[in-house]
């Protein structure tokens, strides 16, 4: 059924032999062809850690507003604070509609290449609250095990695809990544939803993967494919989401999909719910080509190289709006 979303337990993987890998890698590759995600165990990441990067997300969506804005994102491809009505997924796909209804805060790598320019388009510098402490060194080592998952998980795709362990993670030394928490408020909190509105419009992510620790909820996440249209991907406590993102998708020559998700609007059927989602956008080295894998490995479309960072921000500039008023 293509509604089955496998489960990768990455204990079960570093111990299986080739038999038990290859019935693990035939799961995989039929869900990443069909819908372009999975479930994540196995990953070590220390559950006290993710509930205290969560518990420091609501801490500083909790800060006033004029505190929030000294961190305030000031261009597209920038890290701190985003607020409501500031992101507009579905643009990025020429189906631009209501803003999403979330906050967001962004945190990104440290890496310096020495070129000052260079850095600050693709590594921009992390904006830490002065009025709370706490948020960065959980941070830095919530990412710290994220990208060491990434580069796990890129390692089995590898394996799935033919390919030698390393060629994602080789070509992911100075990867892009950022790190969000995302706050979707209450609907009691928004005081109500346009027409159309949601916590994050349909949209496919633009990266290699995404590993996402979610919360669930009856605003929560639903995914899409095109034999069962969207549904509600299954919830299992201490798993993470993999889903791969439109340069997976372009690499692998349209083999596997980039993941079409939304997350609902906040119900009248639970007007107090509010969640806090920490997702995981990994890219790889900005300088990149890109370059659609050829057959067996790749799926034949046919599909035209890019550079990996300047097909990111084309999309991020196609899906932020940063007018004064819409950062509140």
């Amino acid at each position: 059924m293509s509604r089955d979303v496998p489960v990768l337990d990455l204990t079960e993987w570093r111990t299986s032999g080739p038999a038990r890998r290859s019935e693990i890698a035939a799961a995989l590759d039929t869900a990443l062809r069909e819908t372009g995600l999975f479930l994540l165990r196995g990953h070590d990441v220390p559950p006290e850690l993710t509930e205290r990067m969560r518990t420091q997300g609501r801490v500083f969506f909790a800060l006033p507003t004029e505190v929030k804005r000294q961190y305030a994102v000031s261009r597209p491809y920038d890290n701190g604070w985003r607020g409501l009505g500031a992101l507009d997924v579905g643009a990025v796909n020429g189906q631009a509609g209501a803003p999403d209804l979330h906050e967001a805060y962004h945190v990104g790598p440290s890496h310096r290449t020495g070129d000052p320019s260079y850095d600050a388009t693709y590594y921009p510098h992390n904006k830490w609250p002065a009025e709370q402490p706490g948020l960065q060194g959980t941070a830095l080592r919530y990412t710290g095990h994220m990208t060491r998952v990434a580069h796990e998980v890129l390692g089995v795709l590898a394996a799935v695809l033919g390919l030698p362990a390393d060629f994602f993670t080789a070509r992911s030394q100075r990867a892009t990544w950022t790190q969000n928490v995302n706050w979707y408020p209450s609907l009691r909190a928004v005081g109500g939803v346009v027409e159309g509105q949601m916590r994050v419009g349909p949209h496919t992510d633009f990266g290699t993967l995404s590993l996402l620790d979610r919360q669930q909820g009856v605003g929560g996440l639903e995914v899409w494919n095109e034999a069962d249209g969207w549904f509600e991907p299954p919830f299992e406590p201490g798993t993470l989401v993999v889903n791969l993102g439109d340069l997976m998708r372009l690499w692998t020559d349209g083999r596997w999909r980039s993941l079409r998700h939304r997350v609902l609007a906040p119900s009248d059927k639970a007007p107090d719910e509010e969640l806090v989602s920490l997702v995981y956008f990994f890219e790889t080295d900005p300088d990149l080509e890109v370059v659609p894998l050829a057959a067996p490995a790749g799926g034949g479309r046919g599909m035209s190289p890019v550079i990996a960072g300047e097909s990111i921000l084309e999309k991020v500039r196609g899906s932020l709006t940063l007018e004064e008023n819409s950062i509140r």
